[in-house]
Order: C-alpha cells, then structure tokens, then sequence
C-alpha cells in the first residue's frame, strides 16, 4: 500500500469532502490502491478490504444512490475492467448519482470515469463531482440508457421465442436448450481454467451458454420430414441441410440492435454460420480452418455433436456419455482442437456432466 501524503482533514471544504476519489487497480497482480481522496474513510476502507469487488460493494451500498446502485457496480466491477477492448487504451465513463448528507439534496451528480491500459495491465478510476452535467444533458443520456436497456431485453426476447419456435416446430427436444447450454458452458469453464491465455470471462461463458441454444435457427427454413427422415439423406436433401448456417447467420441480423448488444449479436452470427466449420478446414459452409474459427463456434459445435450422441434421434438410437465422449477423441464427429479436446475430456468426466447426459 501506497503512503498517502494528503488526508481530507486538511480540507476546508467539507461539502466536497466524499466527491473526489482516484483509484488505480493492478490488473496482473490483482491489486489495487487508493491514490486520493477527499474522504479519509474511504483511505481506511481500501486498507482493510484486500478485494476490490468488496470495496466496491461496500463502497456503491454506502455511498451511491439505490435506483443507480447496479450500474455502478457493473461498471466497476473487476471483470468489466477486464473487458476486450478495440485498442490498447481504453476510456469509459458514467453518470450516477451520489447520497451527500452535507447539502440539501438527496444526492449529487458523480462522474465515474475508467482508463484501461492494456500494455501496463492497470486501470485509473477516478470519481468525482461533475459541475457540469445540466438536466437536459442528463435527461437525454437517462433516455439513452433506457433505450439500450429496452434494446437489451428485446434482443433477450428474441433469443427465447427462436428457441421456443425449434421445439413447437420439433427440431430440438424440450430441454435442449438446458443440455446444449449445459454443455457449452462447462467446456467453457474448462477452457478458462487452463488457457488463461484465452481471456476468457465469466460474462462471456454466461452469454454464449444463453446462446448456444440457437446455433440451429436455421434449420427452420428446413422441410420437416428432411429433418425427421429416418433412412439415409440424397444429396438433394443434404444440400439443403447444409444451407442452415447461411441461412440462420442471415436471421441474426435482424436481431435488436444497440450499443450494449454489439457483442451479443456478433456472438449471434458466429455461433449460427461457423458451428459446422471443422479445425482441419473440411467443414461448412465457409471451410475455414484453425483458428480462423470464433472461439464460441468452435465451443458450440463440440457441444453440439455430443448432444447428438448422447441424445435419441429419428435416425439413431441414443449412446451413454462414455462411447460418445470416446468416438469425438477418436475424430468420429468432427475434427477439434487439441486444447478444446483436452477440457472436453475433462469437463465430461465430471459427475454432474455424466448424471446430465445418462
């Protein structure tokens, strides 16, 4: 810990006491400081709280206004600290608003700003009173945020009714979607456990868990007794079964868009074209290879073909987890990266994926 060289007792302005705070957090140490502040509580709070998430808890229930209480610490929290970003630096900020029992208003208007630098592995955060916001300004940005949050829960909608459309229509069984996802969020894990390379976070996991569900919407342009057909497919009907991730990526773009569900449609898109795709390059549509892959397809497609083994079909009996983990290791189903095989073998050999699956 950092000495600190100012305390707020030398302060003569007691009513901007608790409004100025600059933190830094130490991304590849998991540490972080408090640079300065205007409130010496806020000095002893970080001395005893080794977490930042804690401080950060404790910080937004004490200090922030309740109605804005969740987004600050969304937007503090350390895994949005650790979000991918576009470039090397990254800057962030947010309005909220701040309970001061010195002045005669419920609360005061605070700007939370975050500099992300991605070379240095640290993030500045720095909150203070903003002088400048007016009730137009803020009355618009409210709007703005009301709208992405209504964007939000549409693009979510969206997702549920396409689901509940593939089991009316009898093209996934009726807890598919809890097994897909399942699946796909235990290799995830996997994934995340060993290749801390990856980057991969927790919000990512849980929105491609969600998603993962819908890699097939395209098979609802599919003709039914194609999909059911019990003997072997012409190569006419195979044609058209191939054709359902051009065909499902061209519906995800007509999901909700906002600046919050930028990425949630992009996973869309990945997730429905790039499913089929094959690590050796033989896949389809598109016979991308490697890693030129998304990382999410590559996931859901592995999900996807042991859900299959595992589960009954018009056209094949259903097989226990241990013959159909042993014909995806032998390359019966797919070709699959090495690392993705190996947390596959892994995640399945766990009890709650056996108990699932058998």
């Amino acid at each position: 810990m950092q000495q600190k060289v100012f305390h707020p007792a030398q302060t003569e302005a007691p009513c901007l006491e608790p409004l100025y705070i600059i933190l830094k957090v130490d991304l590849q140490h998991k540490k972080y400081d408090c640079v300065y502040s205007q409130d010496h509580a806020i000095y002893e709070e970080v001395e005893k709280t080794r977490s930042y998430d804690t401080f950060i808890n404790r910080y937004v229930t004490k200090y922030v206004y309740e109605p804005d209480q969740r987004k600050v610490k969304q937007f503090l929290s350390s895994e949005s600290l650790r979000e991918k970003m576009p470039g090397r630096c990254m800057e962030r900020q947010l309005f909220y608003r701040r309970v001061d029992a010195h002045l005669f208003h419920p609360y005061v208007w605070v700007k939370a700003i975050k500099h992300i630098d991605e070379r240095e592995h640290t993030v500045m955060i720095t909150l203070h009173q903003e002088q400048s916001v007016y009730p137009s300004v803020l009355k618009m940005k409210q709007e703005l945020d009301k709208k992405e949050e209504t964007i939000t829960r549409q693009f979510w909608d969206t997702i549920s009714l396409l689901s509940t459309v593939l089991e009316h229509n009898q093209l996934k069984e009726a807890d598919y979607q809890d097994q897909i996802g399942y699946y796909t969020k235990q290799i995830y894990c996997q994934l995340q456990q060993e290749y801390p390379e990856y980057g991969i976070t927790d919000k990512e996991i849980n929105v491609i868990a969600q998603l993962a569900p819908i890699h097939d919407i395209g098979k609802i342009r599919v003709p039914i007794e194609i999909l059911n057909k019990n003997g072997k497919l012409t190569e006419e009907e195979w044609s058209i079964i191939r054709e359902h991730p051009l065909v499902g990526a061209e519906m995800t773009k007509w999901f909700p868009k906002g600046s919050e569900t930028k990425q949630l449609n992009q996973y869309s898109y990945e997730i429905c074209r790039y499913h089929h795709e094959r690590y050796d390059g033989f896949g389809y549509p598109d016979g991308l290879k490697g890693e030129e892959i998304p990382l999410c397809a590559q996931v859901v497609g592995l999900a996807d073909a042991y859900d299959a083994l595992v589960s009954v079909r018009p056209y094949k009996r259903k097989i226990t987890s241990k013959e159909a983990v042993d014909m995806i290791l032998d390359g019966a189903c797919g070709a699959f990266s090495k690392q993705l095989l190996q947390c596959f073998q892994k995640a399945s050999m766990k009890r709650d994926w056996i108990e699932k699956a058998d």
